[in-house]
């Protein structure tokens, strides 16, 4: 990859502690400015039963920084092999909407990623099946998404189900590079996770689709860090 196109001065995954995150939404807009952004967003986490989004987002609203655009999102799993999200059925206008993987997405609602693991060790279902379900809930999700649809942290729901990227076939990139072109949305390279690999990343560059680095920092001083595209980018430069 050349990461031409990431947007170092842009961080869109950060939390607050309005839910799991350490500081208030102040501290981290505040940090935003220290790490020398231009663009921060919030996208605390949501789920369906979530009621205090139209509180949320006029606290975000009203993080005026000056030399900051502040922008307002929200973090949902997806919950089923169809696509869907875990998300009010009422929401308030949004910038962005961060689509994540944090369990598998199975045909009755999502599966703990141990459970898959079992399920593949078992022979009740293969890897490539698995792989085959999550990319697919994936792009139908990001086709369904009320708002610019982001994906986050891709594929780290993998080792979590005794997998890897490897499992990840050139046909599955393709179909998200194609989902994510249809629909706008952005791919991000995740700090915390330290994912996608060099070997998605690149081809979805290729392809045109817009990349993003995200921090998903949950403390002040994670806002902004991207250490892990650094080396992605290093990688690339070292090799060619």
């Amino acid at each position: 990859m050349t990461g031409e196109t990431v947007d170092r001065g842009s961080d869109l995954h950060t939390h607050s502690a309005l839910t799991d995150g350490a500081d208030t939404p102040e501290a981290m807009a505040d940090a935003a400015i220290a790490a020398g952004l231009h663009t921060w967003g919030l996208s605390d986490h949501v789920r369906a039963e979530s009621d205090w989004l139209i509180d949320y987002v006029l606290r975000v609203r009203g993080l005026r920084r000056e030399g900051l655009i502040v922008k307002c999102g929200v973090e949902a799993k997806i919950l089923d092999a169809s696509g869907t999200l875990d998300l009010p059925a009422d929401l308030p206008d949004l910038d962005y909407l961060l689509i994540a993987d944090h369990q598998f997405p199975g045909v009755d609602g999502p599966v703990h990623p141990s459970t898959v693991a079992e399920w593949i060790a078992r022979g009740v279902t293969s890897a490539e099946t698995v792989v085959d379900t999550l990319v697919d809930a994936l792009c139908r999700a990001i086709a369904g998404a009320p708002f610019r649809p982001i994906v986050a942290h891709p594929f780290s729901v993998l080792p979590k189900m005794g997998l890897s990227e490897r499992h990840v076939s050139p046909d599955h990139v393709t179909a998200l590079g194609s989902a994510c072109l249809s629909s706008e949305a952005a791919v991000e390279i995740n700090e915390k996770w330290r994912c996608p690999s060099a070997s998605i990343v690149g081809p979805l560059e290729s392809a045109g689709v817009l990349l993003t680095s995200g921090s998903d920092a949950h403390q002040v001083s994670d806002v902004g860090t991207r250490s892990y595209l650094d080396l992605l980018l290093s990688h690339h430069n070292s090799h060619g």
